[in-house]
């Protein structure tokens, strides 16, 4: 299950304390664009004919698309297992 207080976008907060997910944020959005990429020079990516697929740089590019989605993830995964952050406090808890 995607953890929805940690966004693949990490928040400056989020660096202080864990300065790897920055090159991971990068890491995901590269690949993603790499996928955007592969699909406009080869359109039939999206064609539902076997055929098409068997082509070899067709092939070879869902090949890339099955390992960004693996990568993709695999990042959620390290992202959800990071410590919680704590719940903000109310306002009641003010001094004074």
């Amino acid at each position: 299950m995607r953890n929805l207080r940690r966004p693949s976008c990490p928040r400056a907060e989020d660096l202080a304390f864990d300065p790897e997910l920055a090159p991971l944020a990068l890491l995901d959005a590269a690949l993603a664009l790499a996928v955007q990429a592969l699909i406009a020079r080869n359109p039939e990516m999206l064609s539902e004919s076997v055929h098409l697929h068997r082509a070899p740089r067709v092939a070879a590019a869902l090949n890339i698309v099955v390992l960004y989605r693996e990568m993709h993830d695999a990042l959620d995964e390290y992202r959800d297992l990071l410590p919680q952050e704590p719940a903000p406090a109310g306002f009641d808890d003010i001094p004074f």
